[in-house]
């Protein structure tokens, strides 16, 4: 699917002819965003809509849009600004601007700030999810005490066809595809996804409306920024001119696909599903097995966003090793998904269960001494299971910007830079002098005064083992990585470890 994708994309219309461009009609920007607003239902008479201005020229561009349509369509205006603390006195340039052009418009406006790099530490979150996060924690909050009932932020055509040519490239299925939504929950709307940037550059001309560039846009350490600098415009002039109108399409149509499809697999959830105690959930494995493949897919992937409350990190593969369990492929009856969930085939059921409030501790179960050491070899397989020791090690590859959220990731994982590591690996158990450097402290110590640091009980020290590199020990199986390891801003690959227990 994906292929033929990327063939329609691409050679999809023969009359556009190689570097020629869309002329936009520069003087129906306004109308365009009403017709926006109408066919959305993006607002409602008399409501109060808060606009997200950083003073660049997309949100500068909708608040002049929308302070023309205000009186028309009967909504009030206010002006929200968050300076990121990122960029010393361009920061204050930009909050300078945008007060100034607000009270020109003769618009109340909100302006705070907050210390996105601080966030990002204590959270341990990439750059730009701290700022996010915080950005629209600050427009939650003027929206609940001034009152307002919709946040209108500056997403346009350009950036949806960026975010959909992402999804594509990270292997991303319908949901992905879908882009950016017009209208999201909590009064989120978006009038100007249907206005490219060369329409809003041409009204910003016509009007002289001053803005400002936030350098970071054109950092090409984010995949992002060469999607936008790089692929896009080489696919335009090389390949089909209307790139960008394309890959909207595409996610207009998946868009409403999926809106439909969610329908049809709820309905479809509450034929399937069975009472199942609390932090369980059970399915009729014997009605999903009468199901197409892509509604089985989805109904498993449904009942894990309702077990674990979201899908962060659950892949393609994790999903398929499920349904594999439906139709019992391999024999095997039983799968370990990220954060301790479990799927298994029993009699007629498939249950997913999650572990609450119990660690995964290597070894737990395991009276016995571990066994000699395992060499892991590479090319490194998708998972191992090591029966003597009763454990399990998932392996993934990653770029530097599809790492997961931080305050997502448990001791049961890790992710390293992938030039540090001399290959093959070895799982071993612990020997008397070991000693490596934990993550983030100064130097290193014995793994015996670390079990003491840490307060591990003997029991379980025995059997916890050691996984090593040709040089020295990476990770302390599901307690503490080895700094020597650790991603750094020269990081370009990432190798995702993740540990998990056999059902013994």
């Amino acid at each position: 699917m994906g292929f033929a994708i990327v063939i329609f994309i691409l050679f999809g219309l023969k009359e556009v002819m190689r570097n020629t461009s869309r002329r936009s009609d520069k003087s129906n920007l306004v109308q365009r965003v009403q017709k926006t607003l109408v066919a959305h239902q993006m607002i409602n008479k008399g409501d109060g809509v808060l606009v997200g201005v950083s003073g660049g020229p997309d949100s500068m561009a909708l608040l002049c849009v929308l302070s023309r349509l205000a009186s028309d369509l009967d909504f009030h205006l206010g002006v929200a600004h968050l300076n990121h603390c990122l960029r010393g006195a361009e920061g204050e340039r930009d909050a300078d601007l945008v007060c100034s052009f607000a009270r020109q418009l003769g618009i109340p406006f909100h302006i705070g700030s907050a210390h996105v790099l601080k966030v990002k530490k204590k959270l341990k979150l990439s750059l730009e999810d701290a700022a996010r996060r915080v950005r629209y924690a600050f427009f939650k909050k003027i929206m609940r005490t001034e009152g307002y009932d919709r946040l209108a932020v500056g997403h346009q055509m350009n950036d949806n066809a960026e975010q959909v040519m992402l999804a594509l490239l990270r292997g991303a299925g319908p949901r992905g595809l879908s882009g950016i939504a017009p209208v999201r929950g909590e009064g989120v709307i978006r009038p100007l996804l249907y206005a490219s940037r060369t329409d809003i550059e041409a009204f910003l001309d016509k009007e002289g409306i001053v803005t400002v560039e936030d350098t970071s846009n054109d950092n090409p350490q984010f995949l992002r920024n060469r999607i936008r600098h790089q692929l896009l415009p080489l696919l335009a002039a090389e390949y089909n001119g209307r790139i960008s109108e394309h890959l909207n399409r595409l996610a207009e149509i998946t868009r409403t696909d999926e809106a439909w499809l969610e329908d049809v697999v709820s309905n479809a959830y509450e034929e399937v599903k069975r009472d199942a105690p609390k932090g369980c959930i059970h399915l009729s494995n014997d009605a999903l097995l009468l199901m197409p493949t892509a509604l089985r897919r989805r109904l498993v992937r449904k009942a894990l966003a309702k077990l674990k409350g979201n899908l962060r990190r659950i892949s393609f593969a994790h999903v398929e090793a499920a349904t594999d369990l439906i139709m019992g492929k391999k024999g095997e009856k039983t799968s370990h998904l990220p954060n301790g969930i479990r799927v298994l085939r029993y009699q007629n059921l498939l249950i997913l269960e999650q572990a609450v409030d119990k660690p995964r501790t290597p070894g737990k179960s395991h009276k016995k001494k571990l066994p000699a050491a395992t060499i892991i070899p590479y090319p490194l397989p998708a998972a191992i299971e090591i029966l003597e020791m009763g454990v399990g090690l998932r392996f993934t590859f990653h770029r530097v910007d599809q790492l997961p959220d931080w305050d997502t990731v448990d001791s049961t994982e890790i992710y390293l830079d992938l030039e540090t590591i001399s290959f093959p690996f070895i799982l071993r158990p612990t020997r008397p002098g070991d000693r490596f450097t934990p993550l983030g402290a100064g130097g290193s110590q014995k793994l015996k005064k670390y079990f003491i640091d840490h307060r591990i009980p003997r029991k379980i020290r025995s059997v916890t083992p050691v996984l090593t590199d040709q040089h020295r020990i990476v990770w302390l199986a599901g307690q503490r990585m080895d700094d020597h390891y650790k991603i750094t801003r020269a990081t370009t690959s990432v190798l995702g470890i993740e540990f998990f227990l056999l059902d013994m």
